[in-house]
């Protein structure tokens, strides 16, 4: 029995939902309306055999500081059953194609540091790891007061197939953090996060006292896929 891959249709959620359950990866509601619009996108790959999904690739776009595109790498899970037989490599093969086709200027991958398995398979596929650790923090949105003073953070609108959030990029600041929360609660986002390096206490003292909670400890890694 051979293994095929092929981009995820919307009909596949509740299969992917079954499979990040299995792997421990994600939660995601099959039901909803945003993840089987993200899945009519193209950016979610799966593997089969014999048209049963066994595994499955998902990925997004977002803008990068100079206006370019990164491609973000997000979740890959391989049903235990199906695991040791390089179909997370082919998921990853596939994605890494299509984020040649998109036009995107990089790829960059948020991996927990023990996830083992992952960082092995990042190596084999060309990611360089960032030296730095990086610290994951999130916080839930809360409803405050339109707000209108200057800071120089980034802030990003994401949909994945587990959450549609807000993140924090840049110089972090408490007027970044009051801007996301009013952004976040215009629209139906349930989370804001920020990867920030774990030695950046400052920041980390600032999160904190905002009531964001660290998630665990990460390695970006990333393929440049321009030079310009």
């Amino acid at each position: 029995m051979s293994v095929q891959l092929r981009p995820a249709k919307p009909e596949d959620a509740g299969a992917i939902a079954r499979i990040a359950e299995l792997a421990q990866v994600a939660s995601i509601d099959a039901d909803s309306h945003r993840v089987r619009s993200l899945l009519a996108e193209g950016q979610t790959f799966v593997a089969t055999i014999d048209g049963a999904i066994i595994g499955f690739a998902d990925s997004f776009i977002t803008p990068d500081p100079t206006g370019g595109d990164r491609f973000e790498f997000d979740l890959l899970a391989v049903a235990p059953a199906a695991q040791g037989r390089g179909v997370g490599g082919r998921l990853v093969a596939e994605s890494l194609a299509a984020a040649a086709d998109s036009g995107a200027r990089h790829v960059r991958a948020l991996v927990r540091c023990e996830n083992a398995a992952m960082r092995k398979l990042c190596r084999r596929r060309g990611f360089t790891r960032h030296p730095e650790s990086f610290a994951l923090y999130v916080v839930d949105p809360q409803p405050v007061a339109p707000r209108k003073r200057k800071h120089d953070a980034w802030l990003i609108a994401v949909e994945t197939l587990s959450y549609a959030g807000l993140w924090l990029e840049g110089e972090l600041s408490q007027e970044a953090i009051d801007d996301a929360h009013w952004l976040a609660s215009q629209g139906e986002l349930t989370l804001i996060g920020a990867v920030i390096p774990s030695t950046a206490r400052d920041v980390v003292e600032l999160l904190e006292a905002n009531s964001f909670i660290n998630v665990g400890q990460y390695q970006w890694w990333t393929i440049n896929l321009r030079n310009d």
